[in-house]
C-alpha cells in the first residue's frame, strides 16, 4: 500500500507540475503575440526606402491612416513621398484608364457598391487592358482581424467606371477571354513612362524633406549649381547646344524593366532641353524606335561608342555619352576633411551640400572644367566610378590621372578613339590613350551617379560571363598595351587598378591611385621635405605582414597546386617589398597576374614560404 500511494502521490504532483507548465508557456504565448503586436505598431515610425513603388507605398499608408482602423499595422509614408501623390493628377497615375469609356464613370468617382471611395492606383498589373482601370480601397474590418497588415484591398474597375472586381479570373469572365501580358502592354509602358518622372520628382522632394540644399531642373536652379564655378571657368561654360547627347544602349528596349530605365535616362534629358541620339544593336533598332526614341544603329559597344564620336565631329559638337540606366547624378559640394581618416571623411562627406543635377547640367560643368584647366587642356572628363565618394574628401575635387569610366564622359575635340577589339574595359583603354595623348584627363571627383552597373539585361553587361573569362581576356589586352599602367584589384575579381603615375602611394576608395591632381599640385611626399633615396629603394611595412625589408625564403612544405609551386620559387629570394604588386605569375587559369598582398598572406598561411632576415646576403631586393 505505501509502494501504491507512493506511485499515486508521484502521479498527482506530475499532473499538476503539468498544469503549472501549460499556464506558464499559455501566458508566455500571449505575451509574444501581444508583444508582435505592439512591434507592428511601431513600424510606422521607421522611414522607407526610396524605390519605384514608394509612391503606391505611401498611398497605401495614407488610407490606412485615414481609416481609423485600429486593428491594421503598417508602414508610416515618408513626408516628401505623401507630398508627392498630392500633387500627381490621377491622370498621371498607371491606374487610370488608357481610354475612357463614353458615359462611363469618372475615375475621380469610382466607389464600391457599399459607397466606399476607390483610389487610382500608382501601380497596374501586366495583363490589364487599357480600358480597366485599377485602384485600391481600405476594407472594414471582420472577426477574422488579427492585427497583421491587412485592410487595403486591390480593384479592377470595368470600363463603365461601375462594376468592380478583386480577382483576375473575374476580370477574365467579364471579358469573355483569358488576358496576357500583350494585353496590358500598352499600360505597361506608360507605367514605366510615369515610374520615370515620378521617380526624379521623388528625389526632389526627398532632399528637401531632409532639408539639404539641391539644384533642380531649370535655369534658375542650375544657376545657383554654376555658382560652384570660378569666374574663368564661367567665361567658358558651354551652353547645352555645343554638345552631343548620346546613350549607348542595346537589348534592353523588349523589358518592362529596361523601359524603365531607359525612360528615365529620355525623360531627364528632355526636361533639361536636349533629346539624345540613342546607338544600339541592329537587332534592337525597332523596339527603341516604337517607345518614340531618336535611334540609330551603332553596332557592338565600342564601334557604337566610336560612331557617336564620329557623328559628334561631323557636328562640330563636344560628345556626351551615357549609360541607358542612369537615374541621377548628384554634386557634392564642401570642405575638406581635416585629417585623412574614415571618420573624417565620412562626416565631411555627410555635411557636402548635395545638388540634384540634370545631365545636361553636369556635362556643361565638366567641359567647363576641362577647357579652364591649366597647361595643356584635357580632351576627356567624367565622374566618380562609385555612389559614394567620402574618401575623395581628403584630396583635390578634381583628378587629371584617374580612370574615366564610361557610364558617364565628356569628350570635347580629341580624335583618340576606342579600341574596337576590346570588348569590356573599352573605357581603362580610352582613359590612358587620352592621357598620353593630351597629358590628362578631367575626372570630377565629387560628382557621383545613381546607375546599375552589373544587373542589367543587354548593354555591356551582356558580354560579360560568369567565368569572367572574356573579363581576363580584356585585362590582358590592357596590361600588354600599357605596361606597369595596371594592377589587379585585391578587393574585386577581375577587376583591376589604373595607377598611370609610378610612386603615387595613396588610394582611394575605388583603389585608384591619388597622386598629382594636375599642375602645381604637390604630392604629400613632397609636403614632407626630401625623402633619402636609400628609403625609396624599399616599400613600406604592410599591416599584419611581415616587414617589407625581409626575404620570402621557402619552406620543407610543397604546395600541391602547380601554379603555387611555381610562384613561391619565383618568388623566394626577394624581399616583401619587391614582389607586392610588381611580380607577375602565371595564375590557374594561365593568365598573368601581379602578385599580391592576398596572395603573399595566402602562402605564408598555408607555409609554404616564410620571411627572414637575411640582410643583404640572399636579398636581391629588386623587382
Amino acid at each position: 500500500m505505501c509502494g501504491e500511494s507512493m506511485v499515486k502521490a508521484m502521479k498527482a504532483a506530475a499532473k499538476s507540475a503539468m498544469k503549472v507548465a501549460k499556464k506558464v508557456a499559455k501566458k508566455a504565448m500571449k505575451a509574444t503575440i501581444k508583444s508582435k503586436k505592439v512591434a507592428r505598431k511601431t513600424i510606422g515610425k521607421r522611414p522607407q526606402r526610396l524605390n519605384k513603388r514608394s509612391l503606391g507605398g505611401a498611398l497605401v499608408a495614407e488610407l490606412k491612416a485615414k481609416s481609423g482602423r485600429k486593428d491594421i499595422s503598417f508602414d508610416e509614408a515618408p513626408k516628401y513621398a505623401v507630398t508627392t501623390i498630392h500633387k500627381v493628377p490621377i491622370e498621371q497615375r498607371a491606374g487610370y484608364p488608357l481610354m475612357l469609356t463614353k458615359g462611363g464613370v469618372d475615375p475621380k468617382r469610382w466607389r464600391t457598391k457599399d459607397d466606399k471611395k476607390v483610389e487610382v492606383d500608382f501601380t497596374r498589373s501586366h495583363w490589364l487592358p487599357d480600358a480597366w482601370g485599377q485602384g485600391v480601397k481600405i476594407t472594414s474590418p471582420t472577426f477574422r482581424s488579427t492585427g497583421g497588415t491587412g485592410g487595403i484591398l486591390q480593384c479592377y474597375v470595368a470600363p463603365d467606371g461601375k462594376t468592380i472586381y478583386y480577382h483576375k479570373h473575374m476580370v477574365q469572365f467579364y471579358e469573355g477571354r483569358t488576358l496576357t501580358s500583350e494585353d496590358g502592354l500598352n499600360g505597361q509602358i506608360r507605367l514605366a513612362k510615369l515610374q520615370a518622372t515620378q521617380a526624379v520628382q521623388l528625389a526632389r522632394a526627398q532632399v528637401r524633406d531632409i532639408g539639404t540644399t539641391s539644384s533642380y531642373i531649370g535655369a534658375d536652379t542650375d544657376k545657383s549649381f554654376f555658382n560652384l564655378l570660378a569666374k574663368h571657368e564661367l567665361k567658358v561654360l558651354p551652353s547645352a547646344a555645343e554638345f552631343h547627347f548620346c546613350v549607348v544602349s542595346a537589348r534592353r528596349a523588349s523589358k518592362l524593366e529596361g523601359i524603365r530605365d531607359i525612360f528615365a535616362v529620355e525623360l531627364q534629358l528632355k526636361d533639361a532641353g536636349v533629346t539624345p541620339t540613342w546607338y544600339v544593336d541592329e537587332g534592337s533598332l525597332a523596339e527603341y524606335k516604337a517607345l518614340g526614341l531618336r535611334a540609330v544603329v551603332g553596332g557592338k559597344l565600342t564601334e557604337a561608342r566610336n560612331k557617336a564620336l564620329q557623328d559628334a565631329a561631323k557636328l562640330g559638337k563636344c560628345c556626351v555619352q551615357m549609360s541607358d540606366d542612369i537615374s541621377a547624378w548628384v554634386y557634392h559640394a564642401g570642405p575638406n576633411a581635416k585629417e585623412r581618416t574614415d571618420d573624417a571623411m565620412n562626416a565631411a562627406f555627410a555635411a557636402a551640400v548635395r545638388y540634384i543635377v540634370t545631365p545636361v547640367a553636369a556635362a556643361r560643368f565638366i567641359l567647363a572644367k576641362m577647357r579652364a584647366a591649366e597647361g595643356k587642356q584635357p580632351q576627356l572628363g567624367g565622374v566618380y566610378p562609385l555612389q559614394s565618394c567620402s574618401r575623395t574628401f581628403c584630396s583635390d575635387p578634381f583628378s587629371r590621372k584617374n580612370f574615366v569610366i564610361g557610364d558617364f564622359l565628356v569628350v570635347d575635340k580629341s580624335k583618340v578613339r576606342f579600341d574596337e577589339k576590346m570588348k569590356l574595359k573599352e573605357d581603362y583603354d580610352f582613359t590612358c590613350s587620352h592621357i598620353q595623348a593630351h597629358g590628362s584627363v578631367m575626372r570630377c571627383q565629387r560628382m557621383t551617379l545613381c546607375v546599375k552597373h552589373y544587373a542589367n539585361a543587354g548593354g555591356a553587361v551582356a558580354t560579360r560571363d560568369t567565368k569572367g573569362v572574356e573579363e581576363r581576356r580584356n585585362i590582358e589586352i590592357l596590361k600588354t598595351k600599357w605596361p606597369g599602367r595596371f594592377r589587379d584589384n585585391p578587393k574585386r575579381q577581375n577587376e583591376v587598378i589604373l595607377r598611370w603615375k609610378p610612386g603615387s602611394i595613396d588610394a582611394d576608395d575605388d583603389g585608384e591611385a591619388l597622386g598629382p591632381e594636375g599642375p602645381g599640385k604637390k604630392t604629400r611626399a613632397s609636403k614632407v621635405g626630401k625623402v633619402k633615396k636609400t628609403a625609396l629603394k624599399q616599400k613600406s611595412s604592410i599591416k599584419g605582414l611581415p616587414p617589407a625589408s625581409l626575404t620570402l625564403c621557402p619552406t620543407p612544405k610543397v604546395s600541391k597546386s602547380e601554379y603555387i609551386a611555381k610562384r613561391i620559387k619565383q618568388a623566394c629570394g626577394r624581399t616583401i617589398g619587391s614582389v607586392i604588386s610588381t611580380m607577375q605569375y602565371k595564375g590557374a587559369d594561365g593568365t598573368n597576374k601581379i602578385y599580391g598582398v592576398a596572395d603573399l598572406r595566402y602562402d605564408l598561411a598555408a607555409g609554404v614560404i616564410q620571411a627572414k632576415n637575411l640582410g643583404k646576403r640572399g636579398a636581391t631586393g629588386g623587382a
